[in-house]
């Protein structure tokens, strides 16, 4: 609808190039968006690794931590790449569960460099929907997200079932990318970004104007301990991560215990 209305006002202002070009971006993205974003993800979560190690140093240590001396159970959902298997050292039998299996290629290069983690075959599913990808009730230790929540259709919804799927006393690790605060210049971008769907529709859903750290607190986990921060983007970074690390600066990270 509302490229309907974009392409139709160019239309009248007489620029048409500029008309056809959307179009095309359109059809592109369309048809094969999620293999482009399968593409640029997995190249993006390596650098956001080299900027975020310690601190997912930091939010992994818990998770390896936990029952020491016994192999747990992780799920990942929306795994990606498999950028985070580089974090969890310890044994471990890890389930991923993800809606885009154009990650599959890059997920399998991933998980031969980590053979001490019995890493299972990756699943198509949602967040929303784990049983739907056959995860049991009560049946991790562990569930993982990393810039997830931000694309995630019911934020909620997506949160009981992790609680569902947890064992009594499991945790749940996540780091995303939030709103920026009231107030000031970045979630005014944030806004402008989602306005007729713009941002969601050219990255694969996600949204730049959800307050997570709020939901977190209303989705009734036994212990919640998060903290907000800035990403912390180098000064020799490369441009496009600069580009797109800049619109996703206020992140925030936390372990709740169900």
């Amino acid at each position: 609808m509302y490229l309907k209305l974009t392409v139709v006002g160019l239309l009248l202002l007489g620029w048409t190039n500029l008309a056809i070009v959307f179009l095309i971006v359109n059809v592109i993205m369309t048809n094969f968006g999620k293999r482009i974003f399968a593409g640029f993800c997995s190249n993006f979560a390596s650098k956001y690794n080299d900027t975020s190690n310690s601190l997912k140093i930091e939010l992994f240590k818990d998770l390896n931590d936990m029952k020491k001396g016994e192999k747990i159970s992780i799920l990942e959902i929306g795994a990606g790449p498999g950028a985070n298997f580089k974090y969890f050292d310890r044994e471990a039998l890890v389930q991923t569960v993800e809606p885009n299996l154009h990650f599959a290629k890059y997920f399998d290069e991933n998980r031969s460099k980590f053979p001490k983690l019995d890493i299972k075959d990756i699943k198509e599913g949602f967040g929303e929907d784990l049983s739907a990808a056959g995860i049991a009730d009560a049946s991790v230790d562990a569930v993982v997200m990393t810039l997830v929540l931000c694309s995630v259709r019911d934020q909620l919804k997506c949160l009981e079932e992790i609680k569902r799927v947890l064992k009594p006393g499991g945790k749940f690790f996540y780091m995303e990318h939030i709103i920026g605060d009231e107030g000031s210049t970045i979630r005014t971008i944030h806004k402008l970004l989602m306005i007729g769907g713009f941002w969601p529709f050219m990255a694969d859903g996600c949204c730049t104007d959800r307050a997570t750290d709020k939901v977190m607190e209303t989705a009734g986990f036994g212990n919640l301990e998060q903290k907000k921060y800035d990403l912390p983007i180098s000064e020799d970074a490369g441009i496009p991560f600069k580009l797109c690390g800049g619109i996703v600066k206020p992140h925030l990270m936390g372990v709740a215990t169900k």
